[in-house]
């Protein structure tokens, strides 16, 4: 395998002239065009630590995420991933697994190997790690006044979804979500939903699991079929996530009532688990792309004298789509 020594030996030119010119120092136009036919050559790939060490900095930006199994989560990355590149940038991918001692661990790791930023979805305690200069944006969750946010409107969009279930003949209306500490989106969907139904005089309710991931989606199915055996006490239901939307399709499948003519659906992100899938759950829908172009900017504007947080409230729409009846009928 090659190494700088050989690119400066074919190129005649010093190891320094080549160090140069990879960290991106002037070089004379002669000696660069030798050195860069040098390394075509030699197929020389230049040590990234090595480099992020010189210059104090990297090319790679951290995002940290508690899963990625969800396709707003997966989509998310998937634009985030493609603006970096867009901007010769690449990305470490952190997987957290909603462990409040690998974020932490992520977080040391990006200090440690010189990332040019951090881009983090967390609902853990880690607020008095980040308050180095360490650029970092926060998806959904306000840690202080230096670190930008970007978020969509989760309070509109949620008072959207109540209201085009009411709108379209819902009279009484559930909501499903569970509890997650430090998730401003969640409650603020939350917040939403009951404050168009008090405003609009909607009878509703809220069903909000306290219990972990692992055992949701049983648990929505048990809720539902103990209150749908018999009668069909709710005709429209909104869901915090698409995610738990299908929990609800999956239960109903099992039940005498019919999605959209008994009981009509509503989530809440408009993500696709991949890039040809066909949405049939009406939904709110988040403007992901935007999403990650912000965050990108963001973190590359990073002004560690900020006083004031920047942030950023995406506007959603409602996608409506099988779940739900035309707004006509």
């Amino acid at each position: 395998m090659a190494n700088m020594n050989d690119v400066a030996r074919l190129a005649k030119v010093s190891r320094g002239t080549v160090s140069n010119y990879i960290n991106g120092a002037r070089v004379k136009a002669e000696p660069a065009k030798r050195i860069e036919q040098a390394i075509q050559e030699l197929n020389y790939v230049p040590n990234q630590a090595a480099r992020a060490l010189k210059k104090q900095t990297s090319d790679t930006i951290a995002f940290i995420l508690p899963t990625i199994w969800t396709p707003f989560f997966a989509e998310l990355t998937h634009y985030i991933q493609l603006e970096l590149q867009r901007r010769n940038l690449k990305m470490l991918l952190c997987n957290s697994q909603n462990d409040f001692n690998l974020e932490l661990d992520y977080v040391k790791m990006a200090k440690e190997e010189k990332v040019r930023g951090i881009i983090t979805i967390s609902y853990s305690d880690i607020d008095p790690y980040i308050t180095s200069n360490l650029p970092i944006v926060s998806i959904e969750r306000y840690f202080n006044q230096q670190v930008p946010f970007v978020t969509s409107d989760n309070f509109q969009g949620a008072r959207l979804a109540a209201e085009a279930l009411h709108k379209r003949g819902a009279t009484k209306l559930l909501m499903i979500l569970r509890e997650l500490p430090n998730n401003l989106g969640i409650y603020e969907r939350m917040n939403g939903f009951i404050d168009y139904c008090k405003h609009a005089s909607v009878d509703y309710d809220v069903y909000l699991d306290k219990g972990d991931s692992k055992g949701f989606s049983k648990r929505v199915e048990e809720y539902l079929t103990g209150l749908y055996t018999e009668d069909c006490p709710y005709d429209g239901i909104f869901t915090v996530t698409d995610r738990y939307a299908e929990y609800v399709l999956d239960t109903f499948r099992m039940l005498k009532w019919q999605i959209p003519e008994d009981v009509q659906l509503i989530g809440f992100d408009g993500a696709r688990s991949f890039e040809t899938e066909q949405l049939k759950i009406t939904t709110i829908a988040q403007d992901i792309r935007k999403i990650a172009e912000i965050c990108v900017e963001e973190l590359l504007n990073f002004d560690k004298e900020r006083t004031i947080q920047n942030k950023n409230i995406l506007p959603v729409k409602l996608l409506e789509l099988q779940t739900t009846k035309k707004l006509n009928d």
